[in-house]
């Protein structure tokens, strides 16, 4: 009996070691698990600065979140999500699901390409999100931590376009705000890769639609000197004075 007691005295303290653990170390775990599932699920590096977690007040920040540009293109990142705040519901922080009443995205900054192949970054990652959207659901396991996300919103978003084609130029447009509610709520909650492939997929569509307004889908599935061939063909001339002349017309897009 008296063995029986120390074991679980013993048992007792190592659960308490590791519950200790895991709050201790919350703000961590939460940081890999942003980098992780959020890589899985949109095919590109994702980093994260800081996470600060504050469960008693229900209260969460994430900092220096970016998403990396695919292969092929300038930019280090295709998404800088500024700064990111959350409010979860206490009552289901030992639940499975956990409720998030609120995340507030505020003042990301998205970078739109078209590479010297005519490829748009935007495309590519949008393509990586649908062939992975069944594996990231499936590959974390039936006792992942899922969510439920009352309300999710992206506000104060700005997106820089460049294309190779007009000698990488760039212009800034605003992007319209994004809300998005109940993330989860009809499969019994979402999982950090869902939400993070749910999440990507809008905001791409955002961009796209944005920039489109731009004239921009004429240089997509065109080769830079594709590109510069046509406007050469166009103004009818030859040598450097002709280059200019293209370049001005080709300039006349983002009314420089």
């Amino acid at each position: 009996m008296k063995k029986l007691l120390i074991g679980l005295a013993v048992l007792g303290v190592m659960i308490a070691a590791g519950v200790f653990f895991v709050l201790s170390n919350l703000d961590g775990l939460v940081k890999d698990a942003i980098q992780v599932y959020g890589s899985e699920a949109t095919k590109t590096r994702i980093t994260v600065a800081d996470v600060n977690i504050k469960l008693e007040a229900g209260q969460a920040s994430i900092s220096g979140l970016n998403v990396g540009n695919p292969a092929g293109f300038t930019d280090p990142n295709i998404f800088e999500l500024g700064s990111i705040s959350t409010r979860i519901d206490t009552s289901t922080i030992s639940q499975n699901p956990i409720v998030i009443d609120e995340i507030l995205i505020s003042a990301p900054s998205v970078v739109y390409e078209i590479n010297k192949a005519g490829l748009s970054n935007v495309d590519v990652l949008k393509k990586s999100l649908g062939a992975g959207s069944s594996s990231a659901s499936g590959s974390s396991g039936g006792n992942a931590l899922k969510m439920i996300i009352k309300r999710l919103v992206v506000e104060g978003s700005t997106a820089k376009v460049r294309i190779a084609a007009l000698g990488d130029q760039q212009q800034t447009v605003n992007l319209p705000k994004i809300v998005m509610t109940d993330i989860g709520k009809k499969s019994g909650g979402a999982t950090a890769a869902e939400v993070a492939e749910q999440l990507s997929s809008r905001m791409l569509g955002n961009v796209k639609s944005s920039v489109a307004q731009l004239g921009v889908d004429k240089y997509i599935g065109k080769s830079a000197d594709a590109v510069k061939s046509q406007a050469l063909d166009k103004i009818g001339g030859a040598g450097g004075a002709v280059d200019g002349a293209a370049g001005d017309s080709l300039k006349g897009l983002f009314g420089k």
